[in-house]
């Protein structure tokens, strides 16, 4: 980020924190904060949020539009998990599919029932996790 992305970044976050709807409700509430962050962008807090993100939180904070964006995951590629299967393959002692789900809750955090259900970003950390093993 640049110096003057950096200030645009910080002076959007106290546009968040002094907005309208920021004053009345979510300031008090921050569990429905994080929840509204989260189903909007993808993100629990406003500084993780991209300067065009916060732009559009703003907006709403402030009443000017009615609604927030509806975050929806990219599921992972096929070619993702493809290459995590090939990956796993090759590089682990156990090549069970519960010993990889058992790796991916233990990087990602959050447990699936199948590598076909990461999503995109999750699918990401994996691969980097697995490349790095030995």
């Amino acid at each position: 980020m640049t110096t003057k992305q950096k200030n645009a970044h910080a002076a959007l976050i106290k546009q968040v924190h002094t907005s309208i709807r920021y004053q009345q409700y979510y300031r008090n509430e921050r569990e429905q904060y994080v929840e509204m962050l989260m189903g909007a962008f993808g993100k629990d807090s406003s500084v993780a949020l991209s300067v065009s993100e916060l732009i559009i939180l703003v907006n709403y904070l402030n009443m000017k539009c009615e609604s927030l964006p509806t975050f929806t995951p990219k599921q992972s590629t096929p070619a993702q998990v493809w290459k995590i299967m090939q990956i796993w393959e090759a590089k682990a002692r156990d090549k069970s599919d519960t010993a990889l789900l058992s790796f991916c809750k233990r990087i990602i955090k959050k447990e699936y029932e199948s590598p076909n259900k990461l999503e995109f970003n999750e699918a990401q950390k994996v691969i980097l996790s697995l490349e790095k093993m030995k």
